[in-house]
């Protein structure tokens, strides 16, 4: 057996073989001696492993073919694989089999003429291709050497194709090293085929058919070099395989990277060392030239203001720099970042990654993030009485004018609710931006409402701040109690009002805006216009369109449809149980003026809810100001203003306990905090009636 060994397992130096000059009567002789040591290891059993002529690795693998039980003298070498399978092994090698015809394209002759098979196979040993001289390649298939033959040690016995798998390195077998007779009369080279991570892929075997009694014979191709010749054939596979493998991933990366630069709903630009446009995503070529022209090629001068190329000629990362695109016949506002691209030599730009995105995108994030959204619709909005219903008429008819509306009614009515629906009938896309001007201190309502630019004042953030009329563009500005604005800010709103741009804190240039305000207040503002507590230009231009939202007590007929409907949606929420309301309990609830609206009827339910017993909510089960306010004003509820008897004190009080209650003893009992035996003395003591 000859055999290339590498340094290592797999290594290109495999391909260093050097021929010697043939010598006729050593091959003879070699010949003759590995085939009377097979006869004696067949018929007599001998030890293989004794025989000088016989390398090491093939005595060893004599005694593994016959450990599993190959027939020597098999007419049909290996296995097959089924031909239903055989289409998927072929396909899944296929990138091996094309590498290997194109190589061996320029062989074709040199084999068909000289008497060589060459044969390739998978990493298991299935014959994936055959090409060579056709009368042996008839041979060959006689003995089922057939595309879809499984050939390995285990199939076949000692091979030279069995062993390179083994060994790992390129062996050639002379005729009777081959375990099976069928072989004896050729000589095979083999070498195996790695992928990157030294990993068998494959074989290559050039096999040499020589008939009997080889060295009797004038064998002029008779050649000893083809072992590294199939070798250096089986490495430059492997090198087309390793460069098609890295073509393959670069177009994959490539691929990917494309793809990726596709789905970022960011803008991208990479510009070279000169700073020209090497290549962007749809998101950045829209950004930089919405008209649909060349931007690729083009220097990013052509596109942005100088606070980029400063940024750009320094060579120092930004994150989150204002600037604007101008070219279009508008300037569009964007946020940059820059980082720069090192290159090989120290301290070397090759170029920069800027991201870019509109800033009314960016504040629609803000806002989105913030919870600056619209919830409510007017279906929402809960009631069946005339006044509400007038009132949700209105505001549908104003949120199509598109002009300023004012909100005028009682704190707790559902302004906010109103401001909601009418801006998801108006302007559902846009943002829905809220500012409270009682919640934010004096000092700071000015840089919440206009924003500010870095370093205006101390604890400034760096980079500047939109503010929420910024943040409201091409949406919906809700400025709930408008009363408590400062007369110093109410006179640059109504500049951004009159200009429809506006200008930060510390700012030197003006940015156009458009926004709808929806103004809301329980103060009566005419009157404080009066009083110079409010500017009469602002409030004209707030009050365009003026709304009034009526107070529950207005609405008596929608009180139990809001209680309910509280009551469902707070135990759906928290797994509570439905309870229901006692025919007390309602009374109390439809007599009880409401001062705090909706807002405090939807809290008085969460709190009947949480106090309920035995899926009721009774009398007892209600916040205490909704039974106190009501029970002055209940039918036979008395004042004790003005008695000062305690005996009489004590009467009004029992009386006013029973009425309450619907002259429920348990339930006066418990409200006045006395057994029901003492209540029953009490009341014969007084004199009152207990009757139901």
């Amino acid at each position: 057996m000859e055999v290339i060994r590498p340094d290592v397992a797999c290594n290109d130096n495999r391909t260093d073989f050097i021929a010697n000059p043939f010598d006729y009567t050593l091959f003879q002789r070699r010949w003759q001696e590995i085939q009377q040591c097979k006869q004696r290891f067949l018929y007599n059993n001998e030890d293989p492993r004794t025989f000088s002529c016989l390398s090491p690795e093939v005595a060893a693998s004599w005694l593994r073919s016959r450990e599993n039980n190959i027939d020597p003298f098999t007419t049909k070498i290996g296995h097959n694989v089924p031909k239903d399978k055989l289409d998927a092994i072929l396909e899944e090698n296929s990138l091996l089999i094309s590498t290997t015809k194109t190589l061996i394209n320029a062989f074709k002759h040199l084999l068909k003429i000289s008497g060589y098979i060459l044969s390739l196979h998978s990493a298991n040993g299935t014959i994936l291709y055959l090409e060579g001289d056709a009368n042996e390649i008839s041979y060959f298939k006689s003995i089922n050497a057939v595309v879809g033959a499984i050939w390995n040690e285990e199939t076949s016995g000692t091979l030279a194709h069995g062993l390179s798998m083994i060994l790992k390195c390129p062996v050639q077998l002379m005729g009777p090293e081959n375990y099976c007779i069928a072989l004896e009369d050729n000589i095979s080279s083999a070498a195996p085929i790695m992928d990157e991570k030294c990993d068998l892929i494959g074989t290559l075997v050039l096999v040499q058919a020589l008939g009997e009694r080889p060295w009797e014979k004038d064998l002029k191709n008779l050649q000893s070099h083809t072992l590294g010749w199939v070798a250096s054939l089986a490495v430059a596979i492997e090198n087309h395989l390793k460069l098609k493998e890295k073509n393959h991933r670069l177009l994959v990366m490539n691929n990917t990277m494309e793809t990726i630069l596709a789905c970022i709903d960011t803008g991208i630009i990479a510009v070279d060392c000169e700073n020209k446009i090497i290549k962007v995503n749809q998101e950045a070529a829209l950004i930089l030239n919405p008209n649909g022209g060349k931007v690729e090629g083009r220097y990013i001068k052509d596109f942005v203001d100088d606070r980029v190329m400063q940024v750009l000629t320094s060579q120092k990362p930004v994150n989150y720099l204002e600037a604007t695109i101008r070219n279009c016949k508008k300037e569009r506002h964007c946020v940059f970042s820059i980082q720069f691209i090192p290159g090989q030599l120290e301290k070397r730009i090759e170029g920069a990654i800027i991201r870019v995105n509109l800033s009314e995108k960016i504040n629609n994030l803000v806002n989105v993030r913030t919870g600056a959204v619209a919830k409510y619709h007017f279906d929402d909005i809960i009631g069946n009485s005339a006044c509400l219903k007038h009132a949700k008429d209105l505001a549908r008819k104003f949120a199509d004018a598109g002009e300023n509306i004012l909100l005028i009614g009682e704190s707790g009515t559902g302004k906010e609710l109103f401001a909601q629906a009418i801006h998801n009938q108006y302007r559902p896309e846009g943002p829905f931006v809220a500012l409270n001007c009682s919640a934010i201190p004096r000092n700071l309502i000015e840089s919440e409402l206009f924003g500010y630019e870095g370093g205006t004042f101390t604890g400034a953030e760096r980079n500047g701040r939109p503010g929420k009329i910024e943040l409201a563009h091409k949406g919906t500005l809700f400025l709930d109690e408008i009363g408590d604005m400062p007369i110093e800010t109410q006179a640059t709103l109504l500049r951004v009002l009159e200009d429809k741009r506006v200008m930060r804190l510390g700012g030197r240039k003006y940015i156009p805006v458009d926004f709808r305000v929806i103004a809301a207040t329980n103060k009566n503002l005419y009157q404080m216009v009066q009083e110079n507590q409010f500017r009469l230009d602002l409030y004209f231009r707030l009050a365009v369109l003026k709304l009034e939202i009526p107070p529950l007590c207005q609405r008596r007929e929608d009180i139990m449809l809001l209680c309910q409907h509280f009551i469902e949606y707070y135990c759906k929420k928290t797994g509570h149980v439905l309870p229901t309301i006692t025919p007390a309990a309602r009374k109390i609830i439809l007599e009880y003026e409401w001062p705090g609206n909706v807002r405090q009827l939807e809290n008085a339910m969460i709190y009947a809810v949480n106090m309920s017993q035995d899926g009721l909510i009774d009398v007892q089960h209600l916040p205490n100001e909704v039974v106190r306010g009501t029970t002055l004003k209940s039918t036979g509820i008395c004042s004790i203003a003005g008695v000062t008897s305690l005996e009489e004190a004590e009467k009004i009080v029992i009386q006013n306990a029973m009425a309450s209650t619907g002259n429920n003893i348990p339930q006066a009992a418990k409200l006045l905090g006395l057994g029901k035996s003492t209540l029953y003395r009490k009341l014969k003591q007084y004199k009152l009636d207990c009757s139901t």
